[in-house]
């Protein structure tokens, strides 16, 4: 059972194994391929690995870094505080997703067609006797004790 973890894994890894050509790079995110380079040249996008007189190649992770730097110069931000921008709000995902892996415990569906569901996000205290749900309903999302 393990191993068939490890190997699923593997084969859902957008970061590591999906790249894109600056082409569609830039048509997937609204940026020129010369604005695109520019960024690479000043350190804002990280540089693919390519050989010469080859299609600059990125890791699928630059499109959500584009989308973010072109979304704070669209707010007015410079270039160096919009890459700096993108730069923390990767950041803040990285620190939820840890913590949604380390602390959610289960997700239920209320209602499939209206998307309602019951977050099992553990315990909040150390005896074990209040049970914290982020519950998602028709009055919205809010946070539930159970005390047990």
């Amino acid at each position: 059972m393990k191993d068939e973890v490890e190997m699923m894994k593997k084969q859902f890894s957008l970061k590591a194994d999906l790249v894109i050509g600056i082409g569609d790079l830039s048509k997937l995110t609204g940026v020129s391929t010369r604005q695109l380079r520019y960024w690479e040249k000043r350190g804002y996008l990280e540089a693919p690995v390519t050989e010469k007189n080859v299609t600059r190649k990125y890791e699928f992770e630059a499109f959500y870094k584009v989308r973010a730097i072109k979304k704070y110069l669209d707010e007015g931000f410079t270039l160096p505080k919009a890459a700096e921008q993108a730069d923390k709000q990767k950041k803040q995902v990285v620190i939820c997703k840890k913590f949604v892996n380390e602390m959610f415990i289960d997700v239920s569906i209320e209602d499939g067609e209206k998307l309602f569901g019951r977050i099992d996000m553990g315990y909040v205290d150390v005896e074990k006797i209040q049970h914290l749900y982020g519950i998602v309903d028709e009055t919205g999302s809010h946070f539930e004790i159970v005390k047990e």
